[in-house]
């Protein structure tokens, strides 16, 4: 169906971008990196739901690969903030970045099921 195919496209836009954005946000300087809550680890649950919402349908990240791609990154950038000027790494933000990332799956698959009804109730 082509409009299914223009939201799975679109999806997979967004979660590239999502993607791109978490290793940008995680490897700036504490100076230069923008908070938008008053918690990280609020910033890391929506920040990693968010992106585990569209990259969920990046062909090989679908289910629970991207959860687990996710977490390692977290892992892995936390690590890395230790060279990195005003930051510090934290075991509770990967833990608040894997929790998003289930969550983001979870909503990802509830919302495409949703959809794939309404678009097969529509087009009857």
């Amino acid at each position: 169906m082509k409009l299914e195919h223009i939201g799975r496209k679109l999806f997979q836009m967004s979660g590239i971008l999502s993607l791109a954005v978490i290793v940008v946000l995680s490897l700036l300087p504490g100076a230069e990196r923008p908070h938008v809550f008053g918690s990280g680890n609020v910033e890391h649950l929506l920040a990693y739901a968010g992106a585990a919402f569209f990259a969920s349908t990046l062909p090989p990240l679908r289910g629970w690969r991207i959860v687990l791609l996710l977490s390692a990154a977290s892992l892995l950038f936390e690590g890395i903030q230790i060279f990195i000027p005003g930051r510090g790494p934290g075991l509770d933000n990967w833990a608040a970045s894997t929790l998003g990332a289930i969550i983001g799956l979870v909503l990802a698959r509830a919302f495409v099921t949703v959809a794939r009804t309404t678009l097969a109730i529509v087009s009857r």
